[in-house]
């Protein structure tokens, strides 16, 4: 037998603390959960709501604007959308948090372009860039916008937060970004030496396509397309897929030779496995093993049981930024990151066939985004200014 279904929507428990009921297509906030006054609003709310045919007249949605929504609301429901859309919005929870210690308790309606102003100040206090605050003020405020179209707060709050200006280069304490520049070739050669094959082969895979990182860690044998003459690799996802663009990276030459052992495993396994490189240095360690195998510690006699660190099922930023940054101090050359093989693959690829050509191999919407990538080798500047003439004006 079907359940019945209730006459009445229920008031329910909302992350915010306070009490809602959903009625007529929409949220009214009642107040504190479990509150007298909570319990009140939603009698007479729904006795309104009967009253009218099931409908809510817009006199009765003052109900709403009655109850005192707190900055702490406004982000508690900001989380929520980062839970849905956690590969996009995750790296924002820590701004939330930041506005939660900083002016929870505070109405939203009372939190202006002033207060933000003075986030702003502490996050320059506290060392971050000036683009990157301007990026973290322009979050905050789409948190305030969001709480707009969840008709939580006036669209008034949200305005008003909007006439703060950026910060401008020059007119702030705040650091400024050094320029991330190309990778050398020959020292990411030189490091590789002490990289074990799993990482060796990503960063390949970076300098011949110029992929994303990311894109390389979550590369598993199905997302690979060996149908045709040519392969491709289409990721199960990446940074612009919301933005409709369709990647396609192609794996040719010397890439695709050295790819396909590492497609020699389960389908739906990632490519690059964190345990098989650490198994690949213990064998390492074990081969220039001098005490012969009868004598002292049997091999993995030594090992923790159960260590408290266990190496994950694909490779991460942090992972191979560790890596990497071990081999660089084996290999005694100066530091380097996997991000920078992206701006290598760019700049020669526009030096060879354009700037065109490097925006299709980044997947970029615009050139614009690409020249961001594509850095100008500082002889050949050098020798265009050494050969401009300026022209006669007389």
């Amino acid at each position: 037998m079907s359940r019945r279904k209730r006459s009445v929507p229920e008031m329910k428990y909302h992350v915010s603390g306070q009490a809602r009921v959903f009625l007529d297509g929409r949220y009214f906030y009642l107040g504190p959960h479990g509150s007298a006054e909570a319990q009140a609003r939603y009698d007479t709310l729904v006795s309104e709501y009967l009253a009218d045919g099931r409908k809510i007249q817009p006199v009765v949605a003052t109900y709403q604007s009655d109850c005192v929504i707190t900055v702490q609301n406004v982000t508690a429901e900001y989380r929520r959308e980062i839970d849905a859309r956690e590969q996009q919005l995750g790296r924002y929870r820590h701004l939330c948090t930041l506005l939660e210690d900083e002016y929870g308790d505070l109405p939203a309606v009372e939190f202006g372009p002033r207060r933000l102003a003075e986030l702003r100040d502490l996050l320059v206090a506290t060392g971050n860039a000036r683009k990157t605050i301007n990026h973290y003020i322009t979050v905050i405020v789409r948190i305030f916008r969001h709480a707009v179209s969840r008709e939580l707060i006036d669209v008034n709050v949200f305005q008003r937060l909007e006439t703060l200006d950026p910060l401008k280069r020059g007119q702030t304490t705040a650091a400024e970004y050094k320029e991330r520049l190309p990778a050398d070739l020959a020292i990411v050669k030189a490091t590789a030496e002490f990289l074990s094959p799993q990482a060796r082969m990503i960063i390949t895979l970076q300098i011949a396509t110029g992929m994303r990182p990311k894109e390389v860690f979550s590369m598993r044998p199905r997302d690979i397309d060996r149908s045709g003459a040519e392969w491709f690799y289409r990721p199960q996802s990446h940074k612009t897929q919301a933005h409709g663009v369709v990647r396609a990276v192609p794996i040719v030459g010397a890439a695709r030779e050295a790819l396909t052992p590492f497609l020699l495993r389960d389908a739906d396994s990632f490519c690059f496995s964190p345990a098989e490189s650490a198994q690949w240095f213990r064998d390492q360690r074990t081969a220039k093993r001098k005490t012969p195998p009868r004598h002292g510690n049997c091999v993995g006699d030594v090992r923790v049981a159960n260590p408290k660190r266990q190496p994950g099922t694909k490779f991460n930023k942090d992972s191979l930024n560790r890596a990497v940054r071990r081999a660089c101090e084996k290999a005694k050359v100066p530091r380097w990151t996997p991000y920078q093989l992206r701006h290598l693959a760019a700049t020669a690829v526009a030096e060879a066939i354009g700037i065109e050509g490097a925006r299709a191999l980044l997947s970029h919407r615009s050139t614009r985004m690409t020249e961001q990538y594509v850095h100008q080798q500082q002889d050949e500047a050098k020798a265009i200014e050494a050969a401009w003439v300026a022209p006669s004006i007389g």
